[in-house]
């Protein structure tokens, strides 16, 4: 990134403010249209809207976060959605990532502004809580119902013990932290600008620095980070670079993937079933697999970044920019875009 470039970071927003600012893509920011009661058209026409997170529950209920609050739930792989939009302080502000618990049985979704919202019956309903922080907050993992660590912009990582009653604020050099996974209640990592990685052991009471942390014009971003198991981990960032650990994320070793030149976002596994596939999408609605360090690219449906992806053991989704959502039900092997899904009702809560 040039200086002039890195003089715009202070509205980053989300992965894909980051790709503006960068200048990697040009495409309009579409404006999202306003709610409107009763049954209407489906997401996959509903172009004007962003989607920035996506969860898969148990009994394959998904969520998906996106555009001024918006909300939707589908238990039928997306064949049809209900879809809320929730306000803060009156407020309709965008939402960028969704956790839940490994049952379902709680969740969080953040986003601008500091925003955090908990639900407890698997996203029908969700309750507003206080942050303690102004930041945009662009990722969540949740450890447990009690438990959970939030990252974002200027360098902000908040995490609860108490269900999101009260939330411990830490902060690093100004800088945006764009990932956050955790391998056990104790072990978590984040990941963001300036090739930065952090790490806690202790669930998330102190963080320390074991890559980047400083403003170095020359090192780039980093996107996602994902580890399939304790002990093999993976970080995704901007072109193609990548970091992979084999000890439990104690050493990061880079350039470990072979060499292109495509930028990813997202980065998942299949919970709870010994996979050993990294699923991954990004720029120009990019999707592939990471098998034995092997980038094995997938048929692109969409020209539309990809900002998200879970996977069940049924199903897969990604979501993404101009109101992209694209399933896989087999394995991430191939993708579809949800062109008859229908969203059978939109309000506000």
């Amino acid at each position: 990134m040039s200086t002039g470039q890195l003089g715009n970071r202070a509205r980053l927003k989300s992965i894909w403010w980051l790709v503006l600012c960068a200048g990697l893509l040009t495409i309009g920011w579409p404006t999202a249209a306003p709610a409107a009661d009763g049954e209407g058209a489906g997401p996959a026409s509903r172009p004007w809207e962003n989607y920035f997170g996506v969860a898969i529950l148990p009994g394959d209920r998904a969520i998906v976060v996106g555009d001024k609050g918006v909300v939707m739930s589908s238990t039928d792989k997306g064949g049809t959605w209900t879809r809320i939009q929730l306000t803060k302080n009156s407020q309709y502000l965008d939402l960028y990532s969704a956790a839940f618990t490994p049952d379902g049985s709680r969740g969080w979704a953040v986003g601008d502004g500091g925003t955090i919202f908990r639900t407890d019956d698997r996203g029908t309903t969700w309750t507003m809580q206080t942050s303690a922080v102004a930041s945009a907050l662009l990722k969540i993992a949740v450890i447990d119902p009690q438990k959970a660590c939030a990252v974002g912009e200027h360098g902000v990582v908040i995490c609860t013990e108490d269900g999101g009653a009260n939330w411990t604020v830490k902060k690093f050099e100004d800088l945006v932290f764009f990932d956050v996974a955790f391998t056990d209640p104790n072990h978590g990592w984040a990941v963001g600008e300036f090739s930065t990685t952090i790490r806690t052991t202790d669930g998330g009471k102190t963080w320390s620095v074991q890559t980047g942390g400083k403003r170095v014009v020359t090192f780039d971003p980093y996107f996602a980070i994902v580890f399939k198991n304790a002990s093999d981990g993976l970080v995704l960032g901007l072109n193609g670079i990548d970091l992979q650990t084999t000890d439990g994320g104690n050493t990061w070793k880079a350039g470990t993937l072979p060499d292109q030149h495509r930028s990813f976002y997202a980065a998942v596994t299949v919970p709870s079933d010994g996979s050993t596939v990294y699923y991954v999408g990004g720029e120009d609605g990019t999707t592939a697999r990471i098998v034995e360090g092997k980038v094995i690219p997938t048929a692109t449906v969409t020209s539309n970044s990809i900002t998200s992806v879970a996977f069940s053991s049924n199903f897969g989704l990604a979501v993404g920019l101009s109101g992209t959502i694209i399933r896989s039900e087999d394995g991430g092997q191939n993708w579809t875009q949800l062109q008859g899904s229908r969203l059978i009702e939109t309000r506000a809560q």
